[in-house]
């Protein structure tokens, strides 16, 4: 199923490109790029989340932001810009693939969808911006989260009260606290 990016997507879109475009045009001891790119992504991060809890959807424009963002990041503070350019692409893969096969192998399984494509691209996103390592530090964080939600919804009512899980507004800001946790030290 294909769609048209809406306005608001690419207003992401676009801040996500000039953003990029700053933080590796600027050197690294220009903390206003930095700064730029913190907001972004806390921005875009809230967009995801708060998309997610209301319409079950991941939006486009604010995903490809964030890891264009990411990848700026890294590429700004990379010594050797090939190897690292090719280890985001390799984070990508292994992230995004992840999620791709569980939510494959959960369909072929039960034959419904457990997990939404956008939590596949957020996942690649989540791997430009933090690495694999950061990726499945969110993904438990994440992970444990939804978990003890689901928990305390079925204390509190006897019965599982929710069916389904807004995923990516889990997941989306368990990968910027891992992100801002990494940037600390």
């Amino acid at each position: 199923m294909s769609r048209v990016m809406g306005r608001a997507d690419l207003l992401a879109l676009t801040v996500g490109i000039v953003v990029a475009a700053v933080v590796t045009a600027v050197p690294m001891p220009g903390v206003t790029a930095q700064a730029a790119a913190a907001f972004v992504i806390a921005a875009m991060i809230g967009w995801i989340a708060w998309q997610d809890l209301r319409t079950f959807t991941l939006p486009d424009g604010p995903l490809v932001a964030l890891a264009l963002t990411g990848a700026a990041l890294r590429l700004s503070q990379a010594f050797d810009l090939p190897q690292e350019a090719l280890v985001i692409a390799i984070d990508v893969v292994l992230c995004g693939g992840a999620l791709l096969a569980i939510r494959e192998g959960y369909y072929r399984w039960k034959g419904v969808d457990g997990l939404g494509f956008g939590d596949v691209k957020l996942a690649a996103a989540c791997g430009v911006l933090v690495g694999v390592t950061g990726f499945a530090h969110a993904l438990l964080a994440a992970s444990a989260f939804g978990i003890a939600v689901v928990l305390a919804l079925s204390l509190r009512s006897g019965a599982v009260a929710i069916d389904r899980l807004p995923f990516g507004a889990l997941l989306a800001p368990a990968c910027g606290l891992v992100w801002v946790l990494s940037s600390l030290t």
